[in-house]
Order: C-alpha cells, then sequence, then structure tokens
C-alpha cells in the first residue's frame, strides 16, 4: 500500500468513526429527553412527617421500585419493606415484595396521592388485596392521610 492510499484509508476511518459518533450521540440525547419525560414524578426520597413534625418514616421510590423504612410510637425503627409500585392517574399501587411483616409479602394496597411542589399526600387505603387474593380492604379499619417532603 502506497502512501496516499494509508493516508486515504486513515482519513476514512477518522471520517467515519466522527460521523458515526455524532449520530450515537444524537441518539444518547433522544434517549436521556424521552427517559426524562417518563420519570415518575415522585421519584426520589420522602420523609413522612407526623402532626408534631418528627419523622416518622422513611420512603424511596426508584424506576418503579419502593422501599421504607417506619419507627413506632417509641421512636425505634421497627417496620421495613420493599417492592414495586406503579402510578395511574392519581392512584399508586404498591405491592410488597419484601416485608419485616410477614403476611404482607405479595400483598397489594391501593392510595390516592397529590403531589404540589416538594409535598407529596396519600390517602389510603382505597383497597387492599393480599398475596392470598383475598380482600382486606376493610381490616385496616380508618383511613389515613400522610403527609411526605422530599428528603435533602
Amino acid at each position: 500500500m502506497n502512501q496516499f492510499q494509508l493516508l486515504f484509508v486513515t482519513f476514512l476511518f477518522i471520517f467515519t468513526t466522527a460521523i458515526e459518533s455524532c449520530n450515537h450521540d444524537e441518539k444518547n440525547a433522544e434517549r436521556l429527553i424521552k427517559t426524562a419525560s417518563s420519570i415518575p414524578p415522585i421519584e426520589g426520597a420522602w420523609e413522612t412527617v407526623s402532626a408534631d413534625g418528627k419523622t416518622t418514616e422513611f420512603k424511596i421510590f426508584h424506576e418503579g421500585f419502593f422501599s421504607l423504612m417506619r419507627q413506632d410510637s417509641l421512636g425505634k425503627w421497627s417496620t421495613s419493606g420493599a417492592g414495586s409500585y406503579s402510578l395511574e392517574g392519581k392512584t399508586y399501587k404498591e405491592t410488597f415484595r419484601y416485608c419485616s411483616i410477614p403476611e404482607y409479602v405479595g400483598a397489594t394496597d391501593w392510595q390516592e396521592y397529590e403531589l404540589k411542589g416538594d409535598t407529596l399526600y396519600s390517602r389510603g387505603f382505597s383497597k387492599v388485596i393480599y398475596a392470598d387474593g383475598s380482600d382486606r380492604t376493610n381490616q385496616f379499619g380508618q383511613k389515613f392521610e400522610e403527609k411526605r417532603v422530599r428528603a435533602k
């Protein structure tokens, strides 16, 4: 191969690599824009705040997965759980894959939620179904309302 051919092949290789790199960057940018627009608004870490201002629960939502830790009335971290979640309109649905309360493993509950800035309000349970398919909504008695703020 003479010097001219070597120079031409080298130029062609660099030119092709540069074009492919630009296309790759464009595709990545499109993917990032698409991903950013599909991120659920509740993604992130949240602290549940009681009426007296104490943090009673810490909950994280990430890519369709949630995890939580909850304190009892004495301030001891006593309950933990994790699993999948989904949003449909203003309805939040979670299914426990893991839980420190064994009968909750496999259970699904539905709650209504409202997001106002960095404050997430939850009301529930509108429905609770255990892993065996039994409807346990009435077992949870009084409905609850929770206020969560983004953890910073």
